[in-house]
């Protein structure tokens, strides 16, 4: 059973990919391939728009969450 539905994490200060990955039991790499928007790992901001699962497949509807 998954952990969260949540496709897609907004990204809050302090944040970097790995505590994202860590957070959703994914690795870093995991994360860097289903967001090949990101061109420098080391370089994400407050508000940017993280997908931390795997794209799904037609007709499923993706979550997004912010932590607090």
């Amino acid at each position: 059973m998954e952990k969260t539905k949540t496709q897609f994490y907004v990204v809050k200060r302090g944040d970097n990919l790995t505590k994202i990955a860590r957070m959703h039991h994914v690795s870093l790499d995991q994360i860097l391939e289903w967001n090949p928007q990101i061109e420098d790992p080391d370089l994400i901001h407050p508000g940017d728009r993280i997908r931390v699962a795997p794209p799904r497949e037609a007709g499923g509807e993706d979550g997004e969450y912010q932590s607090e």
